[in-house]
Order: structure tokens, then C-alpha cells, then sequence
């Protein structure tokens, strides 16, 4: 993978690092207008669920983090673009629409089907 391209993603990467984290203050500062006072047990319920639905963002948000996290860490020390699972160079095309990608096209598509039989048949294969 040439410089040029290298550099592309380095700053995806930090763009989207940009991004998130930038969601989470403005996230966190609408958590603190949140207030139960006086309220009726439906308003509760409701605000209950959207704490749950924005918990899950949160964890999306902090996967995602962690993945951009890694990447730039793989960058800096030499071995960005490389699939973990067959050691294979990850296509730059893939790297810039996924620059966080630590598998292969190949190899990412096996770990979902097996992730999708291990959810519908509570089995797994690896």
C-alpha cells in the first residue's frame, strides 16, 4: 500500500474518532437535562427505554473507538492492512471504505456466517 493511500485512511481513522467522540460530550450533556421528578409512571417507562436505546449506542460508540483505536496503533507500528485471521494484505480498496477492518473481504464474511449460526443454533464452530 503506497504512502499516499496510507495517509487517506490514517485520517478517516481520525476523523471518524473525531466524530464519535465529539457525539459522546454532546451525548453526555443531554443526559443531564434527564430529570424523574414528577413524573408519571409512563413518562418513567418511556425515559427508561431511551436510556437503554442510548446505553446501546454507547456501546456501538465504544466498540467502534476501540476498533479505530487499534488500527492506528496497527499503523504505527507497521502492520495496518494485515487480516488477522490468514495474515493475507487487507485490498486498500476495502481499507478506505473500512478503514478499521482487521479481516480480510474473505475472512470477515466467514466469522459472520459463523457468528449467525452460533446466535440461531446456540453452537460453535471455532
Amino acid at each position: 500500500m503506497d504512502g499516499k493511500t496510507l495517509e487517506q485512511i490514517r485520517d478517516t481513522l481520525l476523523n471518524k474518532w473525531r466524530k464519535i467522540e465529539k457525539n459522546s460530550v454532546r451525548d453526555l450533556d443531554h443526559q443531564e437535562d434527564l430529570s424523574f421528578a414528577h413524573a408519571e409512571i409512563i413518562d418513567i417507562a418511556q425515559s427508561l427505554e431511551q436510556v437503554g436505546r442510548d446505553t446501546s449506542l454507547k456501546e456501538a460508540e465504544r466498540r467502534d473507538l476501540l476498533a479505530i483505536e487499534k488500527a492506528l496503533a496497527k499503523m504505527s507500528v507497521g502492520n495496518f492492512g494485515v487480516c488477522e485471521e490468514c495474515s493475507e494484505e487487507i485490498p486498500a480498496k476495502r481499507l478506505l471504505v473500512i478503514p478499521e477492518a482487521r479481516l480480510c473481504a474473505q475472512c470477515q464474511a466467514y466469522e459472520e456466517k459463523q457468528a449467525a449460526r452460533t446466535r440461531f443454533y446456540g453452537i460453535s464452530a471455532r
